[in-house]
C-alpha cells in the first residue's frame, strides 16, 4: 500500500461524500422547478468535477467535433474501467444525455427519487418479455430526444481490456433507429482500480468518435453494428494492449446499465 495514495484517499474521499450530499440535495430541490432535468444534469456535471479534481484527474476530451447537435437522439457507449468512469463523462463529455439503468434502481429511496426526476430510463431485466417491452418504451424516448448512456460491456474491466459486448444495448439504438456515438476512455482503470478504495492521481483520456448511424438496420444487423463500434472504440487502446485484435461479443437479451 502505497502511503501517499493512503493520505490522499483518506482526505479525497470525506470531501466526495460532502460533494455528493450538497450537490443531491440542490439536485433534488431544482427538480421540481426543472421537468426536462437539464439543471439537475448540472448538478451531476459540477459534482463530477469537483469528484475529477478531488481524486487528481487530468482530463484530456479528444475529438469535440463529432459530437451530434445540441438535443440529437443519440445513444452514447464507452467502455468502462472504473467507478471514475461516470466523474469524466458527466464532467467532461460536453453533452445532455440521461443513462439506463435497471429498474430496481428507481424504487431505492433518495436515488430513485434523482434517477426518476431527472429524466433517466428504467429498463425491466426480469425476463425477455419485460426486457423487449422495458426497449420498446425507452426506444420511444429516445426517438423523442433523449440522448442516453450505456456501457455495452456491461461491467468493469479489472485491468482496463475492453471486455466482449452484450447485445442489449444495439437492439436499443436499432429499435430507436438512432445513431451510435462510441467513446473511449484510458486511465481511469489506473486512478482507482477495481475493488479499491485508493486513489492515483494521474492523467486520463476521452476520445469522442464519429457516430455510426443505424437507421434502417433490423436484427439480423447487430452484430455488424457491434463489430463497427467496437472497431471505433478499441482504435485508442489497441497501442496499448488493451484491446483484441478483433471484436468480442458476448450477446444477451436485456439492455445493459450505467452503474
Amino acid at each position: 500500500m502505497q502511503p501517499l495514495a493512503l493520505l490522499h484517499s483518506i482526505v479525497a474521499i470525506p470531501l466526495i461524500y460532502a460533494y455528493t450530499a450538497v450537490l443531491a440535495t440542490i439536485s433534488l430541490s431544482i427538480s421540481f422547478f426543472d421537468p426536462d432535468g437539464r439543471r439537475q444534469h448540472w448538478c451531476a456535471h459540477t459534482w463530477c468535477r469537483l469528484i475529477a479534481a478531488t481524486a487528481g484527474m487530468r482530463v484530456r476530451v479528444h475529438g469535440v467535433e463529432h459530437l451530434p447537435a445540441p438535443g440529437a437522439p443519440v445513444v452514447y457507449m464507452a467502455n468502462h474501467q472504473s467507478y471514475m468512469d461516470i466523474p469524466v463523462l458527466f464532467g467532461f463529455l460536453p453533452a445532455q444525455f440521461r443513462i439506463i439503468a435497471k429498474e430496481s434502481l428507481f424504487r431505492v429511496p433518495f436515488m430513485g427519487w434523482h434517477l426518476t426526476r431527472a429524466g433517466n430510463i428504467p429498463i425491466n431485466r426480469s425476463n425477455r418479455r419485460e426486457a423487449m417491452r422495458s426497449i420498446s418504451r425507452a426506444a420511444e424516448r429516445i426517438r423523442e430526444g433523449t440522448a442516453v448512456f450505456v456501457f455495452p460491456e456491461g461491467t468493469r474491466s479489472r485491468n482496463g481490456v475492453l471486455q466482449p459486448f452484450k447485445a442489449g444495448s444495439f437492439k436499443l439504438a436499432v429499435s430507436a433507429g438512432v445513431p451510435i456515438v462510441p467513446l473511449t476512455i484510458i486511465g481511469t482503470c489506473r486512478i482507482l482500480e477495481k475493488d479499491s478504495l485508493l486513489f492515483h492521481p494521474g492523467a486520463v483520456e476521452l476520445h469522442i468518435h464519429p457516430e455510426i448511424p443505424t437507421a434502417g438496420l433490423r436484427s439480423a444487423d447487430i452484430e455488424g453494428l457491434m463489430d463497427d463500434v467496437w472497431t471505433e472504440m478499441a482504435a485508442p487502446l489497441q497501442p496499448l494492449g488493451l484491446a483484441a485484435a478483433e471484436p468480442l461479443h458476448a450477446p444477451t437479451e436485456a439492455v445493459e446499465a450505467a452503474p
